[in-house]
């Protein structure tokens, strides 16, 4: 699959910020999960590179969902009863193939 010139700048901002470990936002993770396939044969990654790619997407998937309940906690005060509306911590990326 041949990406496009603006997919391709897109996708090698995202794969450079997770080399660096930088912040992901929701788009860069969006980006690298459509074309994770792609990481290897496009990109020309190794194993271990896409490897540590996608763990980084994980670890900021992570960070989102901790930031999101974090900051809801904090305005509404009721601990318990956020905790229960949100349930997994991956239940909202669970599309994408975490674990739930």
């Amino acid at each position: 699959m041949s990406l496009s010139k603006s997919e391709m700048d897109k996708l090698n901002v995202a794969i450079g910020k997770c080399f660096a470990q930088a912040q992901l936002d929701e788009v860069d993770i969006a980006t690298i999960q459509a074309h994770e396939l792609d990481l290897m044969t496009e990109m020309c990654l190794t194993l271990d590179q896409a490897r540590k790619v996608s763990n980084w997407c994980q670890v900021q998937c992570q960070r989102h969902w901790a930031q999101s309940l974090y900051y809801t906690q904090q305005e509404t005060g009721d601990v318990v009863k956020e905790r229960a509306k949100f349930g997994a911590p991956y239940q909202k990326y669970s599309f994408r193939g975490y674990r739930t």
